[in-house]
């Protein structure tokens, strides 16, 4: 079996999936607070329990993509993938 580096596609990054998870959850957090919204606030918008909002934001909870668009979707906002740039 090839190792990772072997494939002519592969690109080498300078962040592990937990950095990214960790970055993700900053942002996350970020976007709530810009937008003036608590967790229960957020939860009323996307009809997603403040706890699971919480899990979230604790790092504790790793949400589907369907249960972020729930949550983001009501209050203007997607997900997308982005190229990581290298630092």
């Amino acid at each position: 079996m090839k190792k990772m580096t072997e494939y002519v596609n592969y690109i080498d990054v300078e962040m592990t999936p937990n950095e990214l998870e960790s970055l993700f959850v900053k942002d996350f957090i970020k976007m709530r607070k810009e937008n003036n919204l608590t967790q229960e606030l957020l939860a009323d918008y996307s009809n997603v329990e403040r706890v699971k909002i919480a899990r979230i934001e604790s790092g504790m909870h790793s949400p589907t993509v369907k249960t972020l668009m729930e949550i983001l979707g009501p209050i203007g906002y997607t997900i997308k993938i982005e190229k990581i740039n290298k630092k």
